[in-house]
């Protein structure tokens, strides 16, 4: 039965090396709920703890403000993008049985292998199951902003760049990342979810219909702002900027916004009838149905600006 690891005592030696006294934790906003666990298990060993109460959308989004006030950042679930002194990176896995894909069939013998960070970490034990079974497996590296063999990120898909598969498939929960990566490389995709055994084949018209009427609704505005995001790992201001020139030589007028946390609540206090994010994809993409106004992704501005065909569609990615 797969469950969940999460690994607090490997870091007590870390922490002793480093000889700290104080110490921030950071969760995902989907793990807040073991925070009080968490720091008791820390304060039993005789450590001070803060708690970070931001939300936090992945290792792009680092609490630096609680970093300055504590000796070492605990950033739980997710792997580094940025090796920051003083933060420590603490793994959340899913252990899950190889076997259990036993009753995978793919039509196409040439996969290509991906999965969240959760999964990832045992892909080269699932290679070597499924080449067994008489697949041809890839599992390739992506850029540096991704650790593991196989790994995606909401922003990331670079493990598919120039792939040779015929088609991929993704280990994990929840269709955000498959439907990326079905978009990013133009094969087929499967998903198969260790957690409750789930195998589909995975499918975008639904997706891209809700993209395509977000974007109707954005031409139909009369003002609109490109958010930019302060978050380390998120900040894409050059971008924010260029999108507005490329704006204005359409005769289009857009203003720019630099933000800390981005919400419906925020938004609401600006009167403007669509958005473009240049922050995490996953506003755009995940909580759409949060917001009042279309939450447009770069590639859909363009698209809306006459920059870009809707054939050419592309994922929002930060490399």
């Amino acid at each position: 039965m797969p469950r969940r690891k999460l690994d607090l005592e490997s870091v007590l030696k870390e922490i002793e090396r480093r000889k700290a006294k104080k110490i921030g934790i950071q969760l995902p906003d989907g793990l807040k709920y073991k925070s009080e666990q968490i720091a008791e298990f820390f304060e039993s060993k005789g450590y001070e703890v803060i708690i970070s109460g931001s939300h936090c959308y992945g290792a792009c989004d680092l609490d630096l403000d609680l970093l300055k006030e504590v000796d070492v950042l605990l950033h739980l679930a997710h792997t580094p993008i940025f090796e920051l002194e003083n933060v420590i990176y603490v793994p959340y896995y899913v252990d899950y049985d190889v076997e259990d894909f036993e009753d995978v069939e793919i039509e196409e013998k040439k996969i290509a292998l991906i999965a969240s960070a959760q999964y990832a970490w045992k892909l080269q034990e699932v290679k070597k199951f499924l080449e067994e079974r008489g697949y041809e497996v890839e599992l390739k590296r992506g850029s540096n902003r991704v650790k593991m063999p196989g790994q995606v990120l909401g922003c990331n898909y670079t493990v598919l760049r120039n792939s040779k598969a015929d088609a991929v498939l993704f280990v994990g929960d929840g269709l955000f990342h498959p439907i990326g990566a079905k978009i990013y490389s133009g094969k087929r995709v499967y998903r198969f979810c260790p957690l409750d055994k789930e195998f589909e084949e995975v499918k975008v018209e639904d997706f891209l219909k809700k993209r395509y009427l977000s974007i109707s609704k954005a031409l139909n505005a009369e003002k609109g702002a490109i958010i930019v995001s302060r978050k380390i790992g998120q900040k894409r201001l050059n971008l924010a900027l260029n999108l507005k020139r490329k704006a204005k030589d359409r005769g289009k007028d857009v203003e720019v916004i630099y933000l800390d946390d981005i919400s419906p609540q925020v938004l609401e206090n600006f009167l403007y009838g669509y958005y473009v994010n240049t922050a995490c994809p996953r506003i755009s993409y995940d909580d759409i149905e949060l917001y009042s106004v279309p939450i447009l992704t770069p590639q859909e501005f363009e698209i809306m600006l006459g920059l870009r065909d809707w054939e050419n569609y592309e994922v929002d990615e930060i490399p």
